[in-house]
């Protein structure tokens, strides 16, 4: 398959948002409908797909504890994408008020080779993950 065509397919692991709705409160489910409005908006046919990770994904985060997302785009120069999604967050957090978001943008194989910094997190990302989108 064409290396192109693979880096534009949707990253294939997280449970399904559905699958675990009852576990987030409305609030919560308004702020990753207003982030998604805002990224399918932002990014259009770019956007891959969203994924909770982190100690919210896993069931275990405080009052305290940030929202991690991913945000999975066709392709991703962080110079441009980092700022662009900070705006968003800030504006998100401030309007939602339930904590930071932290918004990284990637590509697929951008996420594949974060072990090479991060060893084991794309592992523990995989295991934790919920998909928002698609």
């Amino acid at each position: 398959m064409n290396p192109r065509i693979m880096e534009q397919r949707a990253p294939d692991f997280g449970r399904p948002f559905r699958e675990v709705r009852p576990t987030f409160a409305d609030a919560e489910v308004g702020l990753f409908s207003d982030l998604l409005d805002e990224m399918k908006s932002a990014y259009g046919a770019r956007l891959l797909s969203v994924k909770l990770v982190g100690s919210r994904a896993r069931g275990t985060a405080t009052s305290t504890s940030d929202y991690d997302l991913l945000v999975f785009l066709d392709t991703c120069d962080h110079d441009v994408e980092v700022p662009r999604l900070r705006i968003v967050s800030d504006r998100l957090a401030a309007k939602h008020r339930l904590g930071p978001l932290s918004l990284s943008p990637m590509t697929s194989d951008q996420f594949h080779g974060l072990d090479a910094k991060y060893e084991g997190i794309t592992r523990n990302f995989m295991r934790d993950a919920i998909t928002l989108w698609p």
